[in-house]
């Protein structure tokens, strides 16, 4: 009976004192390997016209990447996030619509951005590990290690476009002003927003997935505009990190008595 009343006791102890952790865990930081996939004028289907179209996603159209970040917790459902990625874009007209062209390029890019993060189901408050008595070596306690979110953001993004010699060698057609090749570098606004979903496995750790399209205000990333095209060019970006969240009360106290 004793020992159930100080599991019982401990138990509770640990709620009590957990209910608030989201505030002792609000920096986070975390690396990320992101996998991009270019929509533009270069590579479309050979099918349909549309650059978003589910038929213009290629496998030879990935393109890897490394990036990082941190986060900020306002309140247990909203974060705020500044990231880095660098990687590349590319993609082949063989196999496309006009296949007959054969251009491709490679683009490698930087894209800076703070995105604002909001929680459908919040991470948990009590995912932690706690002993009682060493019973039985302890008792591991991660509760609702899912947690699933959106996000939308803004940035800059800096892109140097590497094209092909048949692509730099186009003659532009006849009453088309804007030049249609271009190798030099470029900078652009870039507006990320997507859905991700983070997995604790072992308390300030998580591992997780993030899905985002990212909007560009340039039709250049591939160096080139085409005549017909009515859109500017996009991307998507799949992420896949991992996740450290920094004891934010011993970071505020170790800080205090360092000044």
């Amino acid at each position: 009976m004793r020992r159930v009343t100080c599991l019982i006791v401990g138990l509770l102890t640990g709620l009590v004192l957990h209910a608030q952790t989201w505030k002792q865990n609000r920096i986070e930081v975390y690396l990320g390997l992101p996998v991009n996939h270019y929509f533009g004028d270069i590579g479309n289907s050979a099918n349909t016209n549309v650059i978003t179209s589910i038929k213009d996603v290629r496998i030879r159209a990935l393109r890897g990447g490394f990036g990082g970040g941190v986060g900020f917790k306002v309140n247990p459902f909203i974060s705020a996030q500044a990231s880095l990625n660098t990687g590349f874009l590319g993609n082949t007209d063989d196999g496309s619509y006009y296949s007959s062209r054969d251009y491709r390029f490679s683009t490698f890019y930087s894209e800076l951005t703070v995105k604002g993060i909001y929680y459908i189901i919040s991470e948990s408050h009590q995912n932690y590990y706690y002993r009682i008595m060493d019973f039985r070596g302890g008792l591991r306690h991660i509760n609702k290690p899912f947690s699933v979110y959106v996000f939308a953001g803004a940035g800059g993004l800096f892109f140097s476009a590497t094209p092909n010699d048949k692509l730099l060698s186009r003659t532009p057609p006849p009453g088309f002003t804007k030049p249609e090749v271009d190798d030099s570098k470029y900078f652009a606004l870039v507006i990320p927003a997507g859905v991700g979903v983070k997995y604790e496995f072992y308390p300030r750790f998580q591992l997780g997935v993030e899905l985002g399209a990212r909007y560009v205000t340039t039709d250049y990333l591939d160096a080139f505009s085409s005549v017909y095209s009515s859109h500017n060019d996009m991307y998507y970006t799949i992420n896949f990190n991992v996740y450290y969240k920094i004891p934010y009360q011993k970071l505020l106290k170790r800080s205090f008595w360092q000044f």
